[in-house]
């Protein structure tokens, strides 16, 4: 009797080992097909949208995008900052502010008002303010309420430093252009695909209003007597000027 029970559990190992074989074998057989359609489905469903965006604006003309209106380069950045590359825009953004501090006439003023305490504890006020700010700003369609508030309240907390020379255009311009490329940067870096041309048209729309709004000053740039084309090259005129300035001004 033992014996007999002994040879049918054998028996039953042996039909489960070969079962067991038999799904590996074929798990194996279905891993190349399923990897490679699953490839197939991320190319397909990643560059949607900004393949997509292409199609919705094809309008504008593909070499200079030329045209494109606040409104506009206002969906397309928010398709980036909200939808595409949330994280890292918002990583890089928090890395602009910071930039700003290694300019001495900045973080001079910020020592001074005290939104960057002496001792160096926390520099979370500004930060906190800054955020919210432009949140509402850049998040909002431009034309509406909350992003036209946004926008009067920092020029209203820049009014008074900017009349007695305590922040000159030249570190506004600066703190702009910081928060018009560092996101675009990081992205390149660190992110699954590069910025299309069509997209930095927008971010540059769109920073060059709200900075038009904050009233900062274009005349470090080579075209602002003549203007531009399109957001494209007032970002690149932006981006070399900016780079010339940290190199000036900014310390370790």
């Amino acid at each position: 009797m033992d014996s007999t029970i002994l040879q049918h559990l054998t028996l039953g190992w042996e039909k489960t080992s070969f079962l067991i074989q038999a799904a590996s074998n074929q798990w194996k057989l279905l891993l190349g097909p399923s990897l490679l359609a699953y490839l197939c489905l991320v190319s397909l469903l990643r560059f949607r949208r900004a393949k997509g965006l292409y199609l919705r604006y094809s309008h504008l003309p593909k070499d200079a995008f030329s045209g494109m209106t606040v409104d506009e380069a206002f969906a397309i950045h928010n398709n980036l900052v909200q939808l595409e590359f949330p994280t890292v825009v918002s990583i890089a953004t928090v890395f602009a502010l910071f930039m700003t501090y290694g300019i001495p006439s900045v973080s001079s003023l910020l020592v001074t008002t005290g939104q960057i305490p002496a001792d160096g504890r926390t520099g979370t006020k500004r930060m906190a303010d800054t955020g919210a700010l432009l949140l509402e700003a850049v998040l909002n369609p431009p034309a509406s309420d909350r992003a036209i508030a946004a926008v009067a309240r920092i020029n209203y907390i820049h009014a008074g430093y900017r009349r007695r020379g305590r922040i000159s255009d030249a570190d506004m311009l600066y703190t702009l252009s910081l928060f018009a490329l560092e996101p675009s940067r990081w992205v390149g870096r660190l992110e699954w695909r590069q910025i299309t041309e069509l997209e930095l048209c927008a971010i540059g729309v769109l920073w060059k209003s709200i900075g038009e709004a904050m009233e900062i000053p274009y005349d470090a740039l080579p075209s602002s007597r003549c203007g531009w084309r399109n957001g494209l090259e007032w970002l690149r005129e932006l981006s070399e000027w900016s780079s010339a300035d940290e190199g000036g001004h900014m310390i370790p």
